[in-house]
């Protein structure tokens, strides 16, 4: 039986979490594997109004090996899959557990590289469109652009369109145009594909690392506060089973040093049942009726990792 302080500390946090979710209302939810995993199978049970449908599972954990490459790819994949420019750009949060606050500052860097490049590639073919000769990929390109920016710059768009409708403006005025509607485009994208994600904080003296707490500072990071995350580095409290690897130095073969991304299997042990049955109880449900949820969308997440970790 967990100590009823520390789990009554653990449901507040999840309500609190759950409840951001659902004042945000995310398209997506990204659950950083593998210590966001119980925080998902947690607030299934604590609010009856969140979905867990809305989760994807992002390989993220240290021990991971090359998992700044891993996170960046997957993410990168992710987004090519789930962004339909110009009219679908989904909102995203995540929710990670915080010490030091590095395990949310090394998701920070991989997406933000994903992200980065999802909005480049996307002003490329803008630009490209603009400066077509084809008259009809010109207009497209102003028409997404009224899209992306939500018309914001409804008016600066349709005078370019009004003037390259009526003639072939010469090459200096093209070429001054191009600047504008480049602005244009990165004032648009800036705003979209932007990471958010919950921090559940454990009680700490230390301060947390000053990366974490700029991110905060700049509004990335909602702060849910917990006395101590009970599910953190338990290997029992989280189901899913990365793939070990043998990795091979100076000659030596080194076992468990690192692991694939990829989740080989589940082990859903009786403590954690346990874990999610004393969660249920607190908050007055059948204790009978908790399990951990997401098992089939934890195994295919592995459908976003790159071509080199497949």
């Amino acid at each position: 039986m967990v100590n009823r302080n520390l789990l009554g500390s653990y449901v507040d946090a999840m309500v609190a979490a759950a409840h951001i979710i659902n004042l945000e209302n995310p398209d997506f939810i990204v659950a950083p594997m593998l210590g966001s995993v119980p925080f998902i199978d947690a607030m299934n049970i604590v609010d009856r109004d969140f979905d867990p449908t809305k989760v994807v599972y992002m390989p993220a954990s240290s021990k991971i090996a090359k998992v700044h490459q891993v996170i960046r790819g997957w993410y990168t994949n992710f987004l090519a899959d789930v962004v339909r420019s110009p009219d679908f750009f989904p909102k995203i949060l995540g929710i990670d557990e915080v010490v030091s606050g590095s395990s949310v500052t090394r998701c920070f860097k991989g997406v933000d590289e994903a992200c980065d490049m999802a909005r480049r590639n996307i002003r490329q073919s803008l630009m490209e469109q603009f400066c077509s000769d084809d008259k009809s990929q010109l207009s497209g390109a102003l028409r997404d652009l009224d899209l992306i920016t939500d018309n914001r710059f409804a008016a600066e768009l349709g005078k370019l369109r009004n003037k390259y409708d009526d003639s072939q403006p010469d090459e200096s005025t093209l070429k001054e145009d191009s600047r504008t509607v480049r602005e244009i485009t990165k004032t648009g994208l800036s705003q979209k594909l932007v990471y958010r994600t919950i921090g559940i904080e454990e009680d700490r003296e230390l301060p947390r690392h000053n990366t974490y707490e700029e991110a905060k500072s700049a509004g990335r990071i909602s702060p849910v506060s917990i006395r101590h995350i009970l599910t953190m580095d338990k290997p029992g409290f989280c189901p899913p089973q990365f793939e070990e690897l043998d990795l091979k130095k100076d000659g030596m073969t080194r076992y468990g040093s690192a692991f694939s991304p990829k989740v080989q299997n589940f082990v859903v042990t009786s403590g954690y049942i346990a874990f999610l049955r004393d969660l249920a109880a607190y908050v007055g449900k059948n204790p009978d009726s908790a399990a951990p949820v997401n098992m089939g969308s934890i195994l295919t997440s592995s459908k976003y990792l790159p071509e080199e970790f497949q």
